[in-house]
């Protein structure tokens, strides 16, 4: 093997490994503190795009996988980690593939249906799985549930425009900072 093989093997797991224990941290953080639960957890998805940019589509599944078992079995299935399994660990993944479209209308209505099965999805866990309750209010109303919903697709277009924001800030700024 190349020397320089094994240079990227070492920053690849160095930096795997960093980011790992970042994204579990903010997944701890997201259980203990009173507040701003959803936004840790959101926090912890933006490291997965650091590793789509930096390695590639397969070093971030692997970070993926990685967070999500630390996660499990440092907090077993509490509702961050659920929700970082279900949608947000992998979304950087998604996002990298769906914008690779670059048709920026069905680019939104892939992210809004992917968006929408997901939202399907934990509610399925939450009516029908004892342990997923947790996630939603099972005894709203179906108004209260719709209208959360439907406040749950303008936050996703907020954290997806946000997402977008730190991907560009990472590469016009931190990128050549970190010289990884």
């Amino acid at each position: 093997m190349p020397n320089g093989y094994k240079k990227n093997i070492g920053k690849k797991v160095a930096l795997g490994g960093t980011l790992t224990a970042l994204g579990v941290l903010c997944l701890y953080l997201a259980n203990i503190l009173p507040t701003t639960k959803l936004t840790l957890v959101a926090i912890s998805s933006m490291f997965i795009f650091v590793m789509v940019i930096e390695f590639g589509i397969r070093s971030a599944l692997a970070m993926y996988v990685a967070t999500s078992v630390l996660a499990l079995v440092i907090m077993s299935f509490a509702p961050s980690v659920i929700l970082y399994i279900i949608f947000f660990g992998y979304y950087g993944i998604v996002k990298y593939y769906i914008e690779k479209i670059h048709h920026l209308v069905l680019e939104w209505v892939i992210k809004m249906a992917f968006f929408n099965m997901i939202i399907g999805i934990i509610c399925f866990l939450a009516f029908n799985v004892p342990m997923f309750q947790g996630l939603l209010d099972t005894s709203a109303t179906k108004w209260a549930i719709w209208s959360t919903v439907i406040l749950s697709e303008i936050a996703f277009v907020v954290y997806d425009y946000g997402y977008s924001v730190v991907i560009n800030y990472y590469i016009h700024k931190w990128q050549k900072l970190l010289r990884i």
